[in-house]
């Protein structure tokens, strides 16, 4: 996989994008780069590689999403639990693996929420049944 590092932002308004620029430099954290609408047809592998496609894309559901690529275990621990602690918002969480990063954001961004769903959808049912 591309040994590129860096953290893939969605959704995060300036003031949230502030906050994760701070959480960076304290924890020492890789360069993020933001995904922006008219990127979200492009391919998780042309973003991190820097590619400039400007695409009419759809609309998207209105999510938060932190996509890491390449993070130590330890960057990977650090981010998340800073992150988790300082945003008011709940962004889904994901780390590029070798099937993703050739899928649109687009198309990971349906599955990650599908995914979110089912967890939830499971765990209400677990907890109906107690």
């Amino acid at each position: 996989m591309d040994n590129n590092k860096c953290i893939l932002i969605y959704g995060f308004n300036q003031e949230e994008r502030d906050i994760l620029h701070t959480i960076k430099e304290q924890e020492a954290l890789p360069e993020y780069k933001n995904i922006t609408d008219t990127m979200t047809s492009m391919t998780l592998r042309n973003i991190i590689d820097g590619i400039k496609l400007e695409l009419v894309s759809n609309p998207l559901p209105e999510e938060k999403v932190i996509i890491f690529n390449n993070l130590s275990d330890n960057e990977l621990d650090r981010a998340i639990r800073s992150m988790r602690s300082s945003l008011q918002a709940k962004p889904i969480f994901a780390v590029v693996t070798p099937t993703s990063i050739d899928w649109t954001f687009a198309d990971l961004l349906e599955h990650l929420i599908e995914e979110r769903e089912f967890y939830r959808n499971r765990q209400k049912r677990g907890t109906q049944g107690e």
